[in-house]
């Protein structure tokens, strides 16, 4: 059979796949309708009439990266609220909020995300004076705790005599009145009162995130979903507030990422009446599909909900009860669904990977369960996610950014903190993702601390380096391994069948192989979807 007559040629040199036990490269692809059509020297992939071609001289070409983990919808709204990541104390943040109070109406609600425990520990009280009693709901900086302000309080009737929510607490003062300080599942008390933006007031944030992936290279993603399936909007409101709200604009993203929308736990019932099956596109689209539906097990890190097994008592908050993750499991096993489970302290990964082990056979051609963060995992549930067909869905920029966490939360146990060597060794599939906004959607500082376990030009030496992968490891994670885990075949790469999702590199090949300090500043200077341009520098 003949080639068919190619649209795009691209040569130059070009990562046709990235494997975890190497890399396959070629001179040229050759792209028609969309998909390569040929792969080989570059005088042996034909240009004719009517053929584009693209000489990308040493620049590297590679399939394009897939962040397996975001939330885009609250990537897009982090844009507009307060953004205190990089606040220094609580005079800071309390300074942000007045800026924003100015011009913000005295019933309107301020929202925003960012702030660490460090920086709250003292100074509650400036917060409230800055806010000026309008209602106020700032999230942390892992998104697991939150301050609502008084006025966002009294909106909920949250007050003394609230009961604390199964997995959930809300921190009192020695009075037992709420401090504003929430944990887990007690957010969800304020947070349905909290506006947000959804519908046209999106679009734009929305169009500015999804140009900002693409200029990283990025053609696919996985929204991870939400806590909960409440506010949601339109025809998917019974969905979650992200699936809804992307399913919304879907015009704007369909053809520019291939995206994979996940579901919260809590709308498994209405995935099912619907037969949307994990993997499958969605109804009329064609770079959008239906993904997994999430529970979260136990906290994090950083706010010290992260459930431990430890000597003198677990500690941390586990979010839901064994019975209820087995009905939820054998209702998704039951629907086609797959199911996320946010895991990440040692009790919660044991959790989520023994329920998987009690419930009933996934069904032929459904996706994986995968395990969201897996970051403190005891040596002897390592080889259970390949023994069990467990996705680790890894955010290897956690491990960068929480190292003084790690050094002084989890003293006696930093061996077995992102254990990414131990769980490849043992034939774990390792998928990567950013956690953004939690962290930046910047694919590149992911590999990079998948290689160094820290950040570019950090300046103390990579961080317990036994763990690392290697930069295969850490592309195929990115490329390749996304397609695996939800059962593309032809995605992930460029060989000859493949969807054309690509990105020609601002780096040459051996430039991005070193893997050095300058790896967080690659950027695409070309990135396609399907063939078509969506990106040029």
């Amino acid at each position: 059979m003949s080639m068919p007559a190619a649209d795009l040629v691209i040569r130059g040199r070009i990562l046709i796949a990235a494997t975890p036990d190497g890399l396959e490269t070629a001179e040229a692809i050759a792209i028609a309708g969309g998909r390569v059509v040929a792969v080989g020297p570059r005088d042996e992939v034909r240009v004719t009439t009517g053929t584009r071609l693209i000489d990308t001289g040493e620049a590297a070409v590679i399939p394009g990266l897939h962040d397996f983990h975001l939330h885009l919808v609250g990537l897009a709204r982090s844009t507009h609220g307060v953004v205190l990541d990089d606040a220094t104390d609580a005079r800071e943040i309390a300074s942000r909020l007045a800026a924003v109070a100015s011009r913000t109406a005295s019933d309107g609600w301020i929202s925003g995300r960012g702030w660490k425990e460090a920086q709250l520990t003292r100074g509650i009280e400036l917060l409230e004076a800055a806010v000026e009693g309008r209602p106020a709901f700032l999230t942390s900086h892992d998104g697991h705790s939150a301050w609502a302000s008084a006025a966002a309080r009294r909106r909920a009737g949250l007050d003394a005599a609230s009961v604390e929510p199964s997995g959930g607490r809300i921190e009192r003062d020695a009075h037992g009145e709420p401090t504003g300080i929430l944990r887990e599942r007690a957010l969800e008390i304020v947070a349905p009162f909290v506006t947000r933006l959804q519908g046209r007031e999106l679009r734009e944030p929305l169009d500015a995130g999804l140009r900002a992936l693409a200029a990283l290279g990025i053609t696919g993603a996985s929204e991870a979903g939400d806590y909960t399936d409440e506010n949601g909007i339109g025809t998917d409101s019974a969905l979650g507030d992200s699936y809804s709200s992307l399913t919304d604009l879907a015009d704007l993203i369909d053809g520019r990422l291939r995206l994979t929308l996940g579901i919260p736990a809590g709308a498994i019932p209405a995935a099912a009446a619907r037969r949307l099956r994990t993997g499958l596109a969605l109804d009329g689209r064609r770079t959008m599909r239906f993904g997994w539906a999430k529970h979260y097990t136990d906290g994090a890190l950083g706010s010290g909900t992260a459930a431990l097994f430890a000597p003198s008592g677990d500690l941390g908050i586990m979010r839901l009860t064994a019975e209820r993750l087995d009905a939820d499991l054998a209702a998704a096993r039951t629907g086609g669904i797959a199911m996320a489970l946010h895991a990440i302290g040692d009790r919660a990964i044991a959790f989520a990977l023994d329920a998987v082990e009690r419930a009933a056979p996934r069904q032929a051609r459904v996706p994986r369960e995968r395990i969201e963060h897996a970051q403190l995992l005891r040596s002897s549930d390592a080889g259970r996610f390949a023994e069990l067909g467990v996705v680790a869905s890894i955010q290897p920029i956690h491990a960068a950014a929480d190292r003084d966490l790690v050094e002084v939360g989890w003293t006696d146990r930093q061996d077995d903190a992102y254990a990414w060597r131990s769980m490849t060794d043992a034939g774990a599939l390792l998928v990567a993702g950013s956690d953004a906004p939690v962290e930046s959607v910047n694919p590149w500082l992911g590999i990079f601390a998948a290689v160094h376990r820290r950040l570019p030009h950090d300046g103390r030496g990579d961080w317990r380096s036994a763990q690392s992968l290697t930069i295969a490891e850490a592309l195929s994670a990115y490329t390749l391994a996304p397609a695996v885990a939800i059962g593309a075949a032809d995605e992930g790469h460029l060989r000859i069948g493949a969807h054309a999702d690509l990105a020609i590199l601002s780096v040459s090949l051996e430039e991005l192989l070193r893997a050095d300090e300058a790896l967080g500043d690659v950027r695409s200077d070309a990135t396609f979807v399907a063939g078509r341009e969506v990106h040029r520098s």
